[in-house]
Order: C-alpha cells, then structure tokens, then sequence
C-alpha cells in the first residue's frame, strides 16, 4: 500500500494522493485504528491523524470526536430502549397470565353449569 513520492530537502516523505485516500478509507470503512494503521505502514501516526481529520473536512463528515459520541449516544438511547421494552414485556407476560387465568374460571364456570342443569 506504500506509495512515497519523492523525498524533500528536509528528508520528509511525500506520499501520492491515491496513497493518502486509500489509507484512510482502509482505516474509516474497516474500522481500523489510525495508530495500527501507522505501525503496520511504518507512518507517523500523527501523519495518518492529519490525513484521516482533513478527509473527513474535505467530505463533510463528523469528527473523531463526535461520532463517538453520536455512537455512545445511540447505544445509550438503545440500552433505555431495550429497558423500556422488557418492562412492557413483563407487563404483557402478566396480562396474558390474567387472561389465561380467566378463561380456566370459565371453563370450570360453565363445567358446573353444565352439570346443574342436567
């Protein structure tokens, strides 16, 4: 996945565009970590950060920052949720239990009528 340019006065490395976009869509579509990323093609993390943070300007996507904090919102949102649900569960499971409850009163209801009337 290395593609250097050529090297500066100062001894830097230029990397290609093709170079700098595919890196970060390897590390944004795979849900990889900027910091693995550097070490596995021996970038400065750093680099990779800056690269990663001016994608997401040129594309008008949320910061770092903020979809983590889009996503530990929406999992708290779903943890209320999931919390919301069970209780209505436990509710229905009672309802059905007292509905259950009362056809077998009148099963035995209409058993004793059945009889008295013999």
């Amino acid at each position: 996945m290395k593609e250097k340019e050529d090297t500066t006065k100062m001894g830097k490395v230029k990397y290609s565009p093709e170079m700098k976009e595919q890196t970060v869509k390897y590390i944004l579509e795979g849900g990889k970590s900027a910091c693995k990323v550097a070490v596995e093609l021996g970038i400065d993390k750093n680099t990779i950060c800056r690269w990663v943070r001016e994608y997401r300007e040129a594309h008008q996507m949320p910061t770092y920052e903020v979809e983590r904090k889009i996503k530990k919102q929406s999992a708290d949102e779903l943890i209320a949720r999931n919390k919301e649900l069970e209780k209505e569960l436990r509710r229905k499971e009672k309802e059905l239990a007292d509905e259950k409850e009362k056809v077998e009163i009148l099963k035995k209801s209409l058993h004793i009528f059945m009889q008295a009337g013999e």
